[in-house]
């Protein structure tokens, strides 16, 4: 994931009428497609056009985690991922 800029978002506005930031997130066309739906699924703010970059409301911490979630479980090789998956079981048994 390479995040480009983050700004103001003129047209967005949030339920206690501030605006939103919003990050552009670089990726190839398939992920930002993928990411976009799966982001939408969580609602999470976010844009996504033809030929335009994913752009997305992150206003906490907990946004911007699931945000490189998203990004990590679509684009890293699933060997990698269940790697990962292992090392976090084998983590939590030991305590």
């Amino acid at each position: 994931m390479h995040v480009v800029k983050s700004g103001r978002s003129k047209s967005g506005q949030t339920a206690q009428a501030r605006p939103l930031s919003m990050t552009v997130v670089e990726l190839d066309r398939v992920n930002r497609w993928n990411v976009y739906r799966r982001l939408q699924e969580l609602t999470m703010v976010c844009e996504c056009g033809c030929d335009r970059p994913l752009t997305v409301a992150i206003t906490t911490p907990a946004d911007a985690l699931l945000v490189w979630s998203v990004v990590q479980a679509v684009t890293l090789p699933k060997p990698s991922l269940t790697d990962h998956l292992e090392r976090c079981w084998q983590q939590r048994s030991l305590r």
